[in-house]
């Protein structure tokens, strides 16, 4: 497992899609998710490498998988 901010190190056009999470900070959350619809479909039909669209800043976490996440999290301390 490899975490970056580093463009150049996710520019391998043989990057696996499926490799590849996106993270995002919300209300102070760090969430993981993998990238979302549209960046893996450019991802797959080669037309970015993971690093343009990170320069780009269109490499989301997917808002249904995050979505997903929230129903199933446990909240232990109340707001």
């Amino acid at each position: 497992m490899i975490t970056s901010h580093s463009p150049e190190l996710l520019d391998d056009p043989e990057l696996p899609v499926e490799a590849l999470l996106a993270v995002v900070a919300e209300r102070g959350e760090t969430r993981i998710a993998p990238a979302d619809r549209g960046s893996r479909q450019a991802l797959q039909n080669h037309l970015f490498t993971a690093g343009e669209l990170l320069r780009l800043n269109q490499l989301e976490p997917d808002s249904e998988a995050l979505a997903s996440q929230e129903r199933k999290q446990i909240h232990l301390f109340a707001d």
